[in-house]
């Protein structure tokens, strides 16, 4: 997991888990475990919080051919 920097904003928005949560249909606490385990990569903000980028989720919510 990285840090967000002022590289890092830029015009793609950082989600928190429970808006992936949401867009996903999971529980927020499952998005969280997944971030810890490596599986979506993801950012801390400079307060600790996990932000996820919107383009990582719509990437994993896409069918695969």
């Amino acid at each position: 997991m990285s840090r967000i920097t002022d590289d890092a904003l830029d015009s793609d928005p950082l989600l928190t888990p429970s808006e992936v949560a949401r867009l996903m249909r999971v529980d927020p606490k499952t998005v969280t475990r997944w971030v810890g385990a490596g599986r979506i990569p993801a950012m801390k903000t400079p307060g600790g919080h996990v932000r996820i980028r919107r383009s990582v989720v719509l990437e994993l919510l896409e069918p695969r051919p």
